[in-house]
């Protein structure tokens, strides 16, 4: 019996020491995530810098390199838990390498869930480190771009300015500069950045469509029809000229020719036609077909930036009196923190919550939205409405 012990041991042994010698190591591991996460494959990414720290879990990079996955996979929070355990208090070269790129992960963590303050104080902590400081101009541009979300639109001009003393010759630089004068109002900056932006890249649809919108904010509409026409004469082959020259034509209001190419233009990837689709249909008041739209592309872009198509699906759903969806669409668009849309969005979540009924609801939002917009001359009107309407208990509430 003994003797078979030993025998059963001694296979066991020769089993766990063959499996060792097959086994990869945490540096294999880490590879085999970089390769996945340069491909775009980043739930095996995730797998392997998984098992490369369960190997190795004193590794700083493959702390990093794990919680950028996350972010790709959009688990912002617990990106940030991992980049925190790759940030060390030591003083050395490594480290700080390390700690910057982690506090840089950490503010694009912050930026893609809508934190856009705490965005900005990882960002400033990267930037104060001295290593790596070829990576100081990729952290002020997302710097400038949370600046711009967060209504600092002086501050994130500042900043693109910084970006531009070093690269002159960035255009898609001068192009957001040009946005965050437009939101100051200071026009004649921004026409300026905008011309120079096209003058760079004569080719890039996004700068004549900027350079439109502020026309049409000024008045020029003359000025706005014929920076389209000039976009709607780029020479481009492409399906992505073709789904620019369908919003050229939207916004030239050929809505028929639009509806066409955005149909081409879903069927070849791009989710953000059926965006388009659904401004059409709601101008048509065929709320029914643009919420189906609007829909469509909130399920199919994973990287909407803007809450404006929650604040349009809302409004079509309010128009064919489905206000629980319409709350639903609201709150979601809420959590974007979009300072460009949030007003809208708050004020048409406290008229569902009158057609629902809920008017202690809506007298509470009301009073939150006056404070925050005391502007909103209608709202005071809207406010004295609201009141008739609450329960006799409540009617003695004081603004």
């Amino acid at each position: 019996m003994k003797k078979a012990r030993l025998k059963s041991a001694a296979i066991l042994l020769l089993t766990i020491t063959l499996l060792g010698g097959c086994a990869q190591s945490a540096g294999s591991f880490y590879k085999e995530g970089l390769q996945y996460f340069n491909s775009g494959n980043y739930d095996k990414a995730k797998e392997s810098f998984s098992k490369a720290l369960e190997i190795n879990g004193e590794r700083a990079d493959y702390y990093i390199d794990y919680a950028m996955t996350l972010i790709q996979l959009g688990k912002y929070d617990e990106a940030n838990q991992y980049f925190d355990r790759a940030i060390l208090n030591k003083n050395n070269s490594i480290v700080d390498k390390n700690n910057k790129l982690a506090y840089r992960g950490k503010g694009i963590a912050y930026f893609k869930s809508h934190n856009y303050k705490n965005a900005l104080s990882q960002f400033d902590k990267a930037l104060e480190i001295n290593e790596l400081s070829d990576l100081n101009m990729d952290i002020l541009y997302y710097k400038g771009n949370a600046q711009a979300k967060a209504g600092l639109y002086k501050e994130a001009a500042e900043t693109y300015t910084a970006i531009l003393r070093e690269n002159p010759s960035d255009a898609y630089t001068y192009y957001s500069r040009a946005y965050a004068y437009r939101l100051q109002k200071d026009y004649e900056k921004s026409l300026a950045d905008y011309d120079k932006a096209i003058k760079l890249d004569s080719k890039n649809y996004e700068y004549y469509f900027g350079k439109y919108f502020l026309l049409v904010e000024t008045g020029d509409k003359d000025g706005a029809a014929a920076v389209l026409e000039m976009a709607a004469n780029i020479k481009g082959a492409t399906q992505e000229d073709n789904f620019n020259l369908a919003k050229v034509h939207f916004y030239m209001g050929n809505y028929d020719n639009a509806i066409s190419e955005f149909s081409e233009a879903f069927r070849n990837g791009f989710a953000e036609a059926y965006y388009f689709l659904g401004n059409i249909y709601e101008q048509k008041e065929d709320y029914k077909n643009a919420v189906n739209n609007y829909s469509m592309y909130i399920k199919e872009d994973t990287n909407i930036t803007s809450a404006s198509v929650y604040d349009k699906i809302a409004f079509c759903q309010m128009k064919l009196a489905d206000y629980g969806d319409a709350l639903s669409y609201i709150q979601a668009g809420l959590k974007y923190n979009d300072i460009t849309v949030n007003q809208s969005l708050k004020r048409n979540e406290i008229i569902v919550y009158e057609n629902m009924g809920d008017y202690e609801k809506a007298y509470a939002l009301m009073n939150a939205y006056r404070k925050e917009y005391p502007d909103d001359k209608k709202a005071k009107m809207e406010n004295e409405f609201i009141k008739t309407r609450l329960p006799e208990a409540s009617t003695a509430h004081k603004e």
